[in-house]
């Protein structure tokens, strides 16, 4: 099974690869011939565990091979060789085959093998060089991954924000993730329960995160990152979202942005008002790079400073100057040091409001970037793939991200909310492969 450890979310995450070498001769003379394409695909997969291999020097014994195939194993790696009419047995194991042929470098034999064994139905994968090994290792043990995480909801649902799947049931069963809704008391109870010593040493390791500390501002913010350690614990979760605008606030005006910020860091997928989809979207991207994502507003008018939006006038003109340009705009308070230019955040307060804590850092730019998000009912998936152009702190929200996109009368068309999750870099490859492995349909934007 897929290594996941709950405290440490994505960057946890390693895929279980067993090699297998159908071929003629002794198994001592086997181990010999193939020891440089072992350790070559060894260290291909340097960042996976990888098994022992396991070898079969007659048909009989590769009837046997799937027997010997543990169910902690993610995928086999099959060494192009050897009589290809005996690969047709690991097919009963129902999981992904990939083939190893010239240092990694999938070519004639590979598509002979995938032909062969696609009437058996098996998905197997015929990647062309090491870097596509390393990439589909990523989106199969991200699969597993998904289907061993659990996600808290923290608050009412459905909350405003609605083109979410509100069936945890379904939820579990479409993309494997187990869902649970903790409530804002029980939330609010624990985080006054912390001890203020706890509170105190937290702070002083979180003051070299600011270029201006100020511990009484981050005192609340701490609590309630404790607070949702302590459930993460409690529930062995790896993600989290919160009802903040419906529900905190109108029990306790409590910005969490800068808590969901660390957690990300951590290695933990933290989205905010309880959008499920979106938190989603987020542990996809995450668990395929194994890197940080954020969530965020995708607008097509400027930011507009304070807690209100631009008159109408002006979103108007900014609307159809963006579609004429191409350009979209991401914005939110979320805002991971692990995905800044940064290593440090500017301490803000709430959208201009004088209250509450927030922070900026700017986020790296001319960089390609990732977006996503799954429909409502979980079966499609539509990817934006662009270019960041402009980062700037814009008060509310903190932080604009001003992406340069293909075709922005598509994504208005298309979108399935507001909501977007995003990871830096082109992974519509990986995108592709994990929809044909789960069929969740993709829209590449």
């Amino acid at each position: 099974m897929v290594v996941l450890d709950y405290e440490h979310g994505y960057k946890s995450i390693k895929a279980i690869i067993q090699p297998v070498i159908f071929s003629h001769g002794t198994k001592e003379s086997i181990l010999n011939r193939f020891r440089d394409a072992l350790n070559e695909a060894k260290k291909a997969y340097s960042s996976e565990i990888f098994k022992e291999p396991l070898i079969a020097t007659n048909e009989y014994e590769a009837s046997w091979i799937p027997d010997k195939i543990g169910r902690d194993v993610d995928f086999v790696l099959i060494f192009v060789n050897g009589v290809r009419y005996w690969y047709r047995k690991l097919t009963e194991l129902g999981i992904p085959l990939v083939t190893w042929e010239n240092r990694g470098y999938s070519h004639a034999g590979s598509w002979d093998i995938r032909g062969f064994l696609s009437k058996w139905g098996a998905n197997v994968i015929t990647p062309i060089g090491i870097e596509e090994h390393r990439k589909v290792a990523k989106v199969i043990s991200a699969i597993r991954a998904l289907r061993r995480s659990k996600m808290l909801v923290f608050g009412k649902i459905p909350t405003p924000n609605v083109a979410s799947e509100w069936n945890l049931e379904n939820i579990e069963r479409k993309i494997g993730v187990t869902v649970k809704v903790i409530s804002i008391d029980d939330l609010l109870s624990c985080m006054d329960s912390i001890e203020d010593k706890l509170v105190d040493n937290t702070l002083e390791k979180w003051k070299n995160l600011f270029v201006n500390y100020d511990p009484e501002k981050l005192r609340d913010v701490v609590r309630i990152y404790l607070a949702f350690k302590e459930f993460l614990k409690r529930e062995k979760a790896n993600a989290l979202t919160i009802n903040c605008l419906a529900d905190l606030f109108k029990k306790r005006f409590l910005p969490p942005c800068i808590a969901l910020s660390r957690l990300i860091d951590e290695g933990i997928i933290a989205g905010c008002e309880a959008d499920i989809n979106v938190t989603l979207s987020m542990m996809i991207l995450s668990y395929l790079t194994r890197k940080p994502s954020l969530m965020g507003n995708i607008y097509l008018f400027r930011p507009w400073p304070g807690p209100g939006f631009p008159p109408t006038e002006l979103i108007i003109e900014d609307i159809k100057k963006s579609l004429s340009e191409n350009v979209i705009r991401l914005t939110h308070d979320i805002i991971p040091l692990t995905m800044s230019e940064s290593n440090k955040w500017v301490l803000e307060d709430y959208h201009g409001t004088g209250k509450g804590a927030t922070a900026y850092a700017p986020l790296k730019t001319n960089e390609k970037v990732t977006l996503l998000r799954i429909s409502p009912d979980l079966s499609r998936m539509t990817a934006i793939i662009g270019t960041v152009i402009r980062v700037d702190n814009t008060i509310h929200c903190r932080l604009s991200v001003w992406i340069k996109v293909s075709n922005a009368r598509k994504i208005a068309d298309q979108a399935f909310s507001l909501h977007h999750a995003m990871v830096y870099g082109d992974i519509s490859k990986e995108l592709e492969l994990f929809s044909k492995l789960t069929n969740i349909k993709l829209t590449l934007l």
